[in-house]
């Protein structure tokens, strides 16, 4: 073994012992958690890893040697073909059991463009109308949500305000809650601004597209997603997270609290639904990935339309499609989603013009993803 070697693995030693003996201190700062080391783990058997080629050893070099404290998976791909598919440090912390390319993650956000999809696969179907109100679809509509179109819950134009900050919200999130409990949450509560007006990024809009879902097709939601989506694409790992359920790789999800690694709060997550519900593995949102650019489950007219902004009156808005984030990376068109919620980090980004897919799965709510997006998308657009 080099000198280089046994000086990476002492300092990944180092720095893991110091997490986790300060799991029992007092938080103070997590400046210490930033130095370089690599993290070696026993990967499982059956993990899919994969490193393909110099450019798949590289992204793998960026997170493991430069961004040893990651723990999640990651999976980046180019013209169909998979570069990197592998999992870093621990999927439960506690127990030692290391992430892989099959482990399960909370991923929250990335709920949304499956319930986008399924949308315009009904609209697809001439099902509903994005143009019609609501509550054409949902029954007993209060009156101010009358003007509401089907349109502007997708593109977070409808002035519904965010369930999640109400008063009582956080308390109740640790109970169960059906459907008609969620709207019941917001129901009452005045439009922030009149439909259409402005941009307003509010999870009750996925709430509600739920519901919808369900009274078109007259099946709950979990049922319609296996039957328009897994199953059609043989997606075995993915569905809706029920704490109840024995669930094979799943992950414990954490945040750091100073120098702390601390288990996340409780949530039960059938408060998050058709919004951020839904649990996942890098290979089956790769799966669903490829499933869009060969149109298997929408025809490309409609696929545009989510990937398309559609501004509100005053302008805002631009960087969001049909349940869809935009943006524009050093040129390179991106389509995709990140999100957080309790214990997980997560982001989906697509890249259609060229072909690329990058996705980063973490079960530290805390971890700065961003940053390890940046540093990928570099390397793969070869911006080093």
């Amino acid at each position: 073994m080099d000198q280089k070697t046994i000086r990476r693995v002492v300092l990944s030693m180092l720095i893991l012992v110091g997490i986790l003996a300060a799991c029992g201190a007092e938080p103070t700062t997590n400046v210490e958690l930033n130095k370089p080391a690599t993290t070696q783990l026993p990967v499982p058997a059956d993990s899919s890893e994969l490193i393909v080629g110099e450019l798949g050893q590289t992204l793998d070099d960026f997170i493991s040697e430069d961004n040893p404290l990651f723990s999640g998976s990651v999976l980046v791909a180019e013209d169909g073909e998979i570069l990197l598919s592998k999992g870093y440090n621990y999927a439960n912390w506690e127990l030692k059991a290391p992430n892989s390319a099959l482990t399960k993650y909370r991923i929250s956000s990335i709920t949304k463009p499956f319930t986008a999809t399924m949308v315009m696969m009904l609209a697809e179907r001439g099902l509903l109308n994005l143009d019609e109100r609501m509550c054409t679809y949902l029954p007993n509509c209060p009156m101010h949500w009358q003007e509401i179109t089907i349109l502007n819950l997708l593109n977070h134009t409808s002035g519904v305000p965010e369930y999640t900050t109400l008063l009582g919200a956080r308390e109740q999130s640790r109970d169960p809650h059906n459907v008609s409990d969620l709207i019941d949450i917001f129901r009452n509560e005045a439009l922030l601004f009149p439909p259409g007006e402005t941009f307003q990024y509010s999870n009750s809009n996925f709430i509600l597209l739920g519901a919808i879902i369900e009274q078109v097709t007259r099946e709950p939601y979990a049922h319609f997603l296996e039957k328009a989506i897994l199953n059609p694409l043989d997606i075995e790992d993915t569905g809706m997270d029920y704490a109840t359920e024995i669930l094979k790789n799943r992950a414990a999800g954490y945040q750091i609290q100073g120098r702390a690694l601390v288990n996340a709060p409780y949530l039960d997550m059938s408060n998050a639904y058709a919004t951020a519900g839904m649990y996942s593995t890098v290979g089956d949102l790769f799966a669903f990935d490829q499933a869009l650019y060969s149109n298997q489950l929408l025809n490309q007219e409609e696929q545009e339309m989510m990937y398309s902004p559609h501004p509100a009156a005053d302008g805002s808005g631009e960087d969001y499609g049909f349940g869809w984030q935009l943006a524009d990376r050093d040129g390179h068109r991106r389509v995709g989603h990140s999100g957080g919620i309790n214990g997980f980090r997560v982001f989906w980004g697509r890249y259609p013009d060229d072909r690329v897919t990058i996705i980063l799965l973490s079960n530290i709510e805390t971890e700065d993803i961003e940053k390890l997006v940046d540093g990928l998308e570099r390397i793969v657009f070869n911006q080093e």
